[in-house]
């Protein structure tokens, strides 16, 4: 590895998130193995490029994020995969809210059902005896 100059790598690192290749779970990893590649991989280059890639939808720009001088790429890319994240858990809770809602309406109906078929039972039962009532006076 100390033979590769340090463009290489760049240029390695850059074509694997280009490719879709390398996420930003790939390269966290990649800055652990040592000392040079967490260097090279905590250069805003390859955050800014992770961060088109990721995050290129207009509605997710936000120009407040993008300058420069106030974070680095890195940091915010943490800040909008975190915003992306709980946006993500919210619109599965609302789901899970909705289909809750939903069993509840039908367990709302059942329960009338059952009282519905109660109540006709009885019915039943009155109309049976009241035959058999009819039967025994003729």
């Amino acid at each position: 590895m100390g033979g590769v100059p340090d463009e290489l790598w760049r240029q390695i690192l850059e074509m694997g998130i280009q490719n879709s290749k390398l996420n930003y779970k790939d390269l966290c990893c990649i800055s652990i193995s040592c000392r040079r590649l967490h260097r090279l991989s905590s250069e805003d280059s390859l955050w800014l490029l992770l961060l088109s890639s990721d995050f290129s939808s207009p509605n997710q720009l936000n120009p407040n994020l993008n300058n420069a001088t106030s974070a680095s790429a890195k940091s915010t890319y943490k800040i909008k995969f975190d915003r992306e994240k709980a946006r993500k858990v919210a619109a599965h809770r609302r789901a899970v809210l909705r289909k809750e809602s939903e069993v509840l309406e039908f367990e709302r109906k059942i329960r009338e059902i059952e009282s519905g078929l109660r109540q006709e039972t009885e019915k039943m039962r009155d109309t049976a005896a009241e035959l058999s009532n009819l039967h025994k006076a003729r």
